[in-house]
This record gives structure tokens, C-alpha cells and sequence, in this order.
């Protein structure tokens, strides 16, 4: 049986993780946000292969402090992989666009499944919806509402937030976030995004492998009108 203590928990970790990751793709990281990730707190409650992930993106920030490279580099390499032309180009519809067009078809959809689920985004929102950094936003809000409704007497609520998360990952983020993870390995620089595409891969491929099994789990104890998950 589902215990919704845990599972809030482990809402709340997500959260976390999510909001990390869509603050590094949205800007060049703040001392704050680097002191953080230095400190050792990021952490995660997934596989070895996750944590290691996790590790290796503290171990890269430490060492470009140590380096003194915050200032400077790190911010010249954020601006030249997702800022410029000539960057990986951060936007699902460059990979799921057969005409590659920004701002087409596919980040009219991706806006469309914002508002179906009463979305308010926050700290990524100056980029277009497709933006990878709005998406992870959007994740995070899911997660967030996600560990309220673990609290609440509201199942019929769960069961569809945990459907917006199922439908989100499987329709969007994982139809493009492994491309352009290559992309960011194969041409960037510095190991500190290397390593952060590395953990962007590794905990999306693990939310694949827990949402759907979790929205079943609650389906299966709501015993009401559930829709078959993803």
C-alpha cells in the first residue's frame, strides 16, 4: 500500500531536482545556486547510477570554483551553448520540428499543455515554452502540486496530476531531452555541462521508470474511473 507521507517526500525531492536543473539550462548558475551544489546538497534518492551522476555535477562545480572559473568561463559557456545561434539550441521544436522551425507547431502544443494543466511558471518563463528549462519548470510545478495532493483527501486530483506528469514526459521531454544532451556533451568545453547533461539523462530516464508505475499504484487504490497511464 501507497504511503502518502513517503510519497509526499519523495514529491518533494523531485521537486528539487527539477527546480535545479531548470534554474542551470535558464541562466548561468548564481554564487548561491553554486555554493549550494558545491556544499554537497545536491542529492537524489534514485539509482547508483543516478547518484553518481549527482556526485560527478557537484565534483565539476567544485572544482570550477576551486578554478575560480564562476565569473567567467562558466558563463561564457552557458552563453555559448544555449544562448547563441550557434549553440546546441535549447528548444524541443529544433528536434521535434521536421522543419526545425522555433516558435512553430510544437511550441504552440507544448504552451497548449501548460494551460490544460493551470500551469504558473515562474523563474524560466522569458524563454519560449519549449525551452528546456520552461519544460523542467513545468515538471516541477507538476511535482509541487504533486506533494500537496499527497496531504489532501483528493485522489481524483493525484490520479490527474500524476496523468499530466506521465503525458508531459512521454509526449515531450523525452521525445527530444536525450538529442540534445548529446549535443551539449559533444560540443561543450567545460566537464560542468558535460556532467549536467549527464544527470539531466539519467534522472529524467529514472522519472520514466517511477511515474507511470506510481500513477498505476494510485489508480489501482483510487478503484474508481481510472484511464489507463501513458
Amino acid at each position: 500500500m501507497i504511503d502518502p507521507k513517503e510519497m509526499h517526500n519523495v514529491a518533494v525531492g523531485r521537486t528539487k531536482t527539477y527546480a535545479l536543473l531548470a534554474a542551470l539550462y535558464s541562466a548561468p548558475p548564481t554564487k548561491e545556486l553554486a555554493a549550494m551544489i558545491c556544499a554537497g546538497d545536491l542529492t537524489t534518492d534514485g539509482s547508483e547510477a543516478l547518484n553518481s551522476a549527482a556526485s560527478e555535477l557537484t565534483a565539476c562545480f567544485q572544482r570550477a570554483a576551486s578554478a575560480g572559473l564562476m565569473d567567467s568561463e562558466v558563463v561564457a559557456e552557458y552563453t555559448r551553448l544555449f544562448v547563441l545561434p550557434s549553440g546546441v539550441i535549447p528548444n524541443e521544436s529544433f528536434y521535434a520540428d521536421e522543419n526545425r522551425r522555433i516558435g512553430g507547431h510544437v511550441t504552440v502544443e507544448v504552451q497548449q499543455f501548460y494551460e490544460a494543466a493551470g500551469a504558473q511558471l515562474t523563474g524560466a518563463c522569458l524563454e519560449l515554452p519549449d525551452h528546456i528549462g520552461v519544460e523542467l519548470e513545468f515538471m516541477k510545478f507538476l511535482c509541487d502540486i504533486e506533494a500537496q495532493l499527497w496531504l489532501a483527501p483528493d485522489s481524483a486530483g493525484l490520479r490527474q496530476c500524476l496523468d499530466f506528469q506521465c503525458d508531459f514526459l512521454a509526449d515531450h521531454l523525452l521525445q527530444w531531452q536525450r538529442a540534445l544532451c548529446d549535443r551539449i556533451r559533444n560540443e561543450s568545453d567545460m566537464d560542468l555541462y558535460r556532467a549536467l547533461a549527464r544527470l539531466t539523462t539519467d534522472f529524467l530516464d529514472a522519472e520514466w521508470s517511477f511515474v507511470p508505475e506510481l500513477a498505476s499504484g494510485v489508480c489501482s487504490e483510487g478503484r474508481k474511473s481510472c484511464e489507463p497511464v501513458c
